[in-house]
């Protein structure tokens, strides 16, 4: 049997060009093993995005936009994990890549976050972590090392997903 070809939509090559148009020139990608840059960003709890201390064994880092479709799928997975995870070890902050802070808040009335936020309306990070796709997602030990990188968001991504936290956490 022939494998089917994906073939990117019209849409999908537009919004990824508006995306790197929007951030710029990329730095090169951080893979797994590799520790990432420095983040300046706070999270909503207070703390920095990737806090080197205190309780959390991974940080949960997902890249997101209110215009981004994947997302909407994401952010409930996101508070399951949270739920479920968090007493575990998992910390999750979800970095927000809208411009305008109205266009985030207005999608975070229809799926409101159990779990830290944090807003990047310059794309600094996103530009730092060579972001080319919605959502994109890191997970990062407390050293800031790089244990695995996911781009977009399907429901049949969860189950492999949460696998992989839970590994992480053991």
């Amino acid at each position: 049997m022939r494998a089917a070809l994906h073939i990117p939509s019209r849409r999908s090559w537009l919004v990824a060009a508006a995306l790197a148009a929007a951030l710029g020139p990329a730095r090169a990608q951080v893979t797994a093993g590799q520790r990432l840059p420095e983040i300046m960003l706070r999270a909503s709890d207070g703390q920095p995005v990737l806090s080197d201390g205190g309780r959390w064994k991974a940080t949960y880092i997902d890249f997101w936009a209110s215009w981004c479709t994947p997302c909407k799928l994401s952010f409930p997975w996101m508070n399951q994990m949270h739920d479920s995870l968090a007493a575990s070890g998992l910390r999750i902050v979800a970095v927000n890549l809208d411009r305008r802070e109205a266009d985030a808040q207005r999608f975070l009335q229809q799926m409101p976050a159990r779990f830290a936020l944090a807003m990047d309306p310059a794309s600094d990070t996103a530009r730092l972590l060579a972001i080319q796709s919605m959502p994109s997602s890191f997970l990062v030990a407390p050293d800031r090392r790089l244990i695995f990188q996911h781009r977009g968001f399907r429901l049949e991504d969860r189950a492999d997903l949460e696998q992989r936290l839970r590994h992480a956490l053991a």
